[in-house]
């Protein structure tokens, strides 16, 4: 149940969390599990996850084989995922609520258009979690490049609104350093694609050993400028506060 915001802070609660520490917690669960579960597939299956159809050496294994194929890595990173989830549909709607503050009403369809991008965002990333490359590989394709489609308009839009749309001019210091941020996160995730899409054509025209890797660490930065992006939000949130009362939550 939603409480009125008014008076959130006269009320007695039963817990008080930080809304941006809880924004930082959401994007850093599944930071962590990726680097866990390349580390873990580095170390105990170098040699399976770096095994192409051309058998070239190679020592990055693709995003694929590091959180899909083996164990314990498929469980942390399948954890990660599920159990960030309604935080990142909370997260969602509180820049909803956030871009509707600052950004023109002129260009309202603009956001619903970004946050309806997001949503699906997410859902895909869900979705390619569920379903992994080798067990169901054409749905696990659908859901990633719907993944990679929808996360870079998302923030390109994003950094469009926040740099040419926005109703209150005066922004503060750690929102005009989010929206520098937001902008080299988006050229960088655009660039790691653009390599990784070279280099995975590539290595299946040419079969030139490392190739596969390069493929490999050019996904991995990719997923990284995703959720360095994503991290921004904690510069932007106005909200301070989410308070659970026994009747519901408030926020301040």
């Amino acid at each position: 149940m939603y409480l009125p915001l008014h008076n959130a802070t006269d009320k007695k609660y039963i817990i008080k969390i930080p809304i941006k520490k809880l924004g930082l917690f959401t994007v850093s669960l599944p930071l962590f599990a990726f680097i866990t579960c390349v580390l873990l597939t580095l170390y105990k299956d170098f040699e399976n996850a770096n095994n192409t159809h051309c058998k070239v050496p190679n020592i990055f294994p693709s995003i694929s084989a590091s959180i899909g194929n083996y164990e314990p890595q498929r469980t942390i990173w399948r954890t990660a995922i599920y159990s960030h989830a309604p935080l990142r549909f909370f997260i969602i709607y509180l820049r909803w609520d956030y871009y509707r503050e600052i950004i023109s009403h002129s260009c309202i369809f603009i956001v619903k258009l970004a946050v309806f991008l997001n949503v699906i965002e997410n859902l895909s990333l869900i979705g390619l979690t569920h379903w992994t490359s080798t067990l169901s590989y054409p749905f696990h394709e659908a859901c990633f490049k719907t993944f990679i489609g929808t996360s870079i308009f998302y923030m390109f839009f994003t950094c469009m609104m926040l740099t040419k749309y926005k109703r209150l001019p005066a922004l503060t210091r750690l929102e005009v350093y989010s929206m520098k941020l937001k902008w080299r996160a988006f050229f960088v995730n655009i660039g790691s694609f653009a390599f990784a899409a070279y280099f995975f054509l590539r290595h299946n025209r040419l079969c030139e050993p490392y190739v596969y890797s390069m493929f490999g660490f050019s996904e991995y930065i990719v997923v990284i400028s995703n959720i360095l992006f994503h991290m921004t939000t904690i510069y932007d949130l106005r909200r301070q506060h989410i308070y659970f009362t026994r009747k519901g939550f408030v926020f301040d």
